[in-house]
């Protein structure tokens, strides 16, 4: 009860402590919550460290890679011929953000992927309704997740649906019973997204059927759970065996490709990927910042004011505590400042909660119900506890006897200045790192990718029938606001299906590509991407079998084939049947995103139908048009009421959104760090102001200007401020470094970036000592002298 009396004792400043340790908290629990998160994925159900991800190994021309998608036959292969696995499973995506639809026409946009029946023998999530391995085997039927199904059902019971009819994309179209729903997968996992689970005997309405692919079509996700005590080791003689009996060894060995199979855990699949350990590592960083600059303001702020409690601490020693007694009062005081700052904590969260889910891309409650992030969280405020009650208790045991009886002049100015640049290191720290990281940003969302995206937008025209495509496509070119409009297959924000590249009468396999299969006419004139030799497709392509590659695709071929232009070559395409004459070398552009970068040779084909194509791309003469393009074309696609051309810019910054996200997040770290850097200078400051006040008003009496005073206390701070900016400025140039690894492309790290940051913090800082000194400066020198 005596500490919660104290809390509004004057000059304690106990309010401006708890405030500012609540804010430094707050914002390091959430990236505590975030790392954590990161660092859980796929470990949530019982047999997760016994899940396998597949992984297909090729080796081409001394390069080896690996890669997570496979052919068809894999997966079963492995359970076929390996008795170490209990269950084995594959699925592949069919549909991403398309409508489902139910009899009474209610849309919900989804994602769809074909998953055989053994799916839940490997990932045990729970049924709530039907039967999973029967609907799973079954033509045109599905397993739903419960949120969908709420979403269907409105305000009837959404385990109802089991047995009812829905529909691809509209009324009507392709109809797929719903056989069970299934609850949600977490955010923390690989396999979130894939919504509507369709069986995979359904692929034969829908695409080519490759399950039985032992080489080829390697669009399949596949899983295995292994026994226990079985290591991936142990399956390498049965993966041998399986290669040797299925694959055909001299095709790919003619073809100069090794190719294998190995298993990976699933767990680590994600945790162990460079970007999310690179991730993991900075939030903790930032985390420890912002949680030691709130606890560094708090020791600042106590050690202030220990002259106006030696006087106490020294009374209690009078009377006969011990120096274990002192340390339990103090300790009491934190543990009560610390739970009042949680609350507050707690409150701010609760505020901001909109803001910091968008922050960190999933549900606060779910970062802050993890059991790691539980327990890290915990051991976070014990910690915080035990330094804000030890150091302080530490100082208050050394207070003699003797201030019972005199003041107490000790001013403990060592420990204030250690503090105080401790607190300018962490906000330079964050400023400089918050300026390199807009940089990144701001060059990825306005860098050339080698095409021209102003004034363009793109419609998914995928699930519009072909009659409606072709309308549209007229009518949208007709439209005096369009400059010129194109189809293709293609979306170049995106990482595109692979196929390999040989040469007629060859066997060896040269590469492999980025295919962009199918455009349509003016294609190049709409991207604005240049052709560097040849020309571009001419109506007659459809019959001349002819084909389009990248400069990259000509120069690598210069030095595999010893070609000496691209130019009239033949080419042969695994999707495609027989040779493709080369007409036209196209620049290369970016395919995907500076973060994730699709670097493959690129090849594209030609074609004029529509029902080949999945995207409209329209240049505007001005973006003014974009509305009356977008209603023109819901009038033609009556069945699809939600679709949209999309501005080509929104694109582009959507595939940032992460970095966006991450730069929010430092810019807010690093206001949190300077105000409370800035409040512990105005704590340090009011201290040194009260103690030399008279020293202040003797060398006015002799002379000395307010400049002179102000200098002073400039020089004081600068000694502490200069250190601590050069460390602040070398651990945001590391920090900095590491996140732009991820990027193809970064922003420059120049001096000037760093001086910039610098000049601002301790701009900042002397503004601040301006303000709090100039009130004494400037005063009347007698006003201090007046009582000696």
């Amino acid at each position: 009860m005596n500490v919660l009396k104290s809390l509004n004792q004057r000059g304690q400043h106990n309010w401006i402590k708890i405030l500012c340790l609540a804010t430094g908290l707050a914002t390091g629990i959430v990236l505590i919550g975030k790392a954590g998160f990161e660092q859980s994925w796929d470990s949530f159900f019982p047999t997760s460290d016994r899940t396998y991800v597949v992984y297909e190994e090729v080796i081409r021309d001394g390069e080896y890679q690996h890669y997570s998608q496979t052919a068809g036959a894999i997966a079963p292969g492995l359970k076929r011929y390996c008795p170490q696995v209990e269950a084995a499973t594959r699925y592949t995506p069919i549909a991403w953000d398309m409508p489902i639809v139910t009899d009474d026409d209610k849309r919900v946009r989804t994602n769809f992927a074909l998953v055989d029946s053994c799916f839940f023998d490997v990932f045990p999530f729970r049924v709530l309704a039907g039967n999973a391995k029967k609907t799973l085997s079954q033509v045109d039927c599905c397993m739903i997740p419960l949120s969908l199904a709420e979403k269907l059902a409105g305000s009837s019971n959404p385990l109802s649906l089991v047995g009812k009819k829905v529909y691809y994309n509209k009324r009507g179209s392709w109809a797929i019973t719903i056989g069970g729903v299934y609850e949600d997968v977490p955010l923390n996992s690989r396999l979130h997204g894939m919504e509507v689970m369709v069986s995979m005997p359904s692929i034969t309405n829908i695409m080519w059927d490759g399950r039985e692919n032992w080489v080829g079509n390697d669009r399949y996700f596949g899983y295995v759970r292994l026994a226990e005590g079985v290591s991936p080791d142990d399956l390498k003689p049965q993966i041998k065996k399986m290669q040797q009996e299925n694959l055909p060894q001299e095709e790919l060995k003619k073809a100069g490709v090794d190719l294998g199979f190995s298993v990976g855990s699933l767990s680590e699949h994600h945790t162990n990927d460079d970007a999310t350990r690179r991730m993991t590592w900075i939030l903790s960083i930032l985390a420890t910042v912002l949680i030691g600059c709130a606890v560094m303001n708090y020791l600042l702020l106590v050690i202030g004011g220990v002259s106006r409690r030696a006087r106490e601490m020294a009374v209690h020693k009078c009377y006969g505590a011990e120096a274990r007694h002192i340390y339990l009062r103090v300790i009491v005081e934190s543990l009560c400042h610390l739970l009042l700052s949680l609350v507050l904590a707690a409150l701010l969260l609760l505020v901001f909660k909109d803001t910091i889910e968008e922050l960190v891309g999933a549900p606060l409650l779910v970062l802050l119900q993890l059991d790691s992030n539980v327990l890290m969280i915990s051991l976070t405020c014990l910690l915080v506890l035990v330094v804000t009650g030890l150091v302080p208790g530490w100082i208050y045991t050394h207070i003699p006897v003797t201030a019972a009886f005199k003041n107490y002049s000790h001013t403990h100015r060592l420990w204030k200045l250690l503090l105080l640049g401790l607190q300018f290191a962490s906000a330079t720290f964050l400023i400089v790192l918050l300026m390199v990281v807009g940089r990144q940003y701001q060059l990825m969302v306005n860098d050339n990718p080698g095409y021209d995206y102003t004034n363009l937008g793109m419609v998914d025209i995928d699930g519009v029938s072909k009659e409606q495509r072709q309308l549209a496509y007229d009518e949208l070119s007709k439209l005096s606001s369009v400059e010129n409009i194109t189809m293709s297959c293609v979306d170049l924000t995106k990482y595109q299906s692979g196929d390999n590249i040989f040469l007629p009468g060859d066997d060896r396999e040269y590469m492999n590509v980025s295919d962009w299969f199918y455009v349509g006419d003016h294609f190049f004139d709409v991207m604005r991407i240049p052709v560097i030799a040849g020309r571009t497709f001419t109506e007659q392509t459809d019959t001349l079998r002819e084909v389009m590659v990248s400069r990259q695709f000509e120069e690598k071929m210069k030095q595999l084939a010893g070609w000496d232009q691209a130019l009239g070559k033949q080419i042969i395409c695994t999707s495609f049947d027989g040779p493709h004459a080369i007409v036209g070398v196209f620049e290369d552009v970016r395919v995907g995103s500076i973060s994730d970068q699709d670097t493959r040779p690129c090849v594209c084909f030609y074609s004029r139908r529509v029902d080949q194509m999945q995207h409209f791309t329209i240049r505007f003469r001005s973006m003014d048009g974009l509305e009356a393009a977008n209603k023109k074309l819901r009038e033609i696609a009556t069945d699809n009421p939600d679709i949209e051309i999309v501005p080509y810019n929104r694109l582009i910054t959507n595939l940032y959104t992460d970095a966006r996200r991450f730069r929010s997040t430092v810019m807010i770290g690093g206001l949190v760090a300077l105000v409370i850097a800035l409040i512990g200078l105005i704590g340090y400051l009011a201290g040194e102001m009260a103690r030399r006040q008279k020293e202040i008003a003797v060398r006015k009496v002799n002379g000395a200007t307010i400049n002179d005073v102000l200098q002073l206390f400039f020089v004081d701070i600068l000694r502490v401020a200069l250190p601590a900016v050069v460390i602040g400025v070398s651990g945001a140039c590391y920090v900095a470094r590491l996140w732009l690894e991820q990027f193809s492309e970064k922003a420059s790290l120049l001096s000037p970036v760093y001086a910039l940051g610098v000049l601002f913090v301790i701009v900042v800082i002397f503004g601040v000592v301006c303000l709090s000194c100039y009130r004494v400066a400037s005063s009347n020198p007698v006003d201090y002298l007046k009582n000696e």
